[in-house]
């Protein structure tokens, strides 16, 4: 039953979704005690989230992209409140993971009719993930997009191309439970659910309900078969594909010299040479549609 209801919206979804927002609000949110705040800088949603949890609100909703989900993480973690999600970002990886609609409307629709799921999430030295995480050159864009005000698909593009050529793949130390590896990498993923978003599947395998996290190392990405690696990963084939290893694993273990940075849901965090990444088994509840059953 809900009693409360928390919304916290990034305002960088700008106007035109918003007003999308309040009217189906307005349409499916009706006799429910509710309360929708908008975030003002960077930080603000974790902050509004902390906020919900004190005031122990029945439900917070997080209303933006995969960094929004994550940032309303890192609160609803420690607590017993559930979240639900109302996608609005560009890749919106977790949203098809689960099932959430992508349309505003139908996603505020399931606040009131679906159903709490018990999920994983990961946590990558302090901080905690509910898709993926990773090193290597995806942390180094991510890092690079964290300096600029642009976001979506558009800008991981033109900082993928950039970088391309100057980046310098690393080798790396891991431990993944009982597996010892010592491999070069372009860059390395850690995944609790099966997208990155827009659709490219980096570990189709995954669910983040099976106590357990999938690990995706990329050997090497170059002109010759960089197009065959986006083509596998639009496959849900990525496990196949000759310049990947594929293995699972509850704690993985990855240390390298040259390792500044990693990321967690498309964030990039500084780190001094190590990332230690464990799964948290049915850490929070999720709200999804009644007819998903399995995540």
């Amino acid at each position: 039953m809900l009693s409360s209801v928390f919304f916290i919206v990034n305002t960088r979804i700008g106007d035109r979704k918003i007003a999308e927002l309040t009217k189906a609000l307005l349409k499916y949110i009706v006799g429910i005690k509710h309360e929708v705040h908008q975030t003002e800088y960077s930080g603000h949603a974790l902050e509004l989230a902390k906020q919900a949890v004190a005031n122990k609100s029945s439900l917070i909703v997080a209303v933006g992209g995969d960094g929004t989900v994550n940032e309303v993480l890192q609160a609803v973690v420690h607590s017993d409140i559930p979240l639900a999600i109302v996608p609005t970002g560009s890749g919106n990886g977790l949203a098809r993971h689960c099932g959430i609609p992508i349309e505003i409307d139908k996603a505020v629709e399931l606040i009131v009719q679906g159903h709490l799921k018990s999920i994983d999430i990961g946590k990558a030295n302090d901080t905690y993930f509910i898709s993926n995480a990773g090193v290597g050159f995806d942390a180094y864009v991510c890092n690079q997009i964290k300096q600029t005000n642009s976001r979506g698909l558009k800008m991981y593009i033109r900082e993928v191309v950039k970088n391309y050529f100057t980046y310098k793949a690393d080798t790396y130390h891991i431990q993944a439970d009982q597996v010892t590896l010592n491999e070069g990498a372009y860059f390395l993923n850690i995944a609790n659910g099966k997208e990155f978003g827009y659709g490219f599947q980096i570990a189709p395998d995954a669910s983040i309900q099976d106590g357990m996290l999938d690990m995706i190392l990329v050997k090497k990405i170059n002109i010759f078969n960089g197009a065959k690696f986006v083509w596998d990963g639009w496959n849900k084939n990525l496990m196949n594909n000759a310049h990947c290893i594929y293995l699972k694993a509850n704690k993985i273990i990855i240390k390298s010299k040259n390792m500044h940075y990693y990321q967690t849901d498309g964030d990039a965090h500084e780190c001094n040479g190590i990332c230690t990444i464990e799964l948290c088994k049915n850490a929070i509840q999720l709200l999804v549609p009644t007819s998903i059953e399995n995540l």
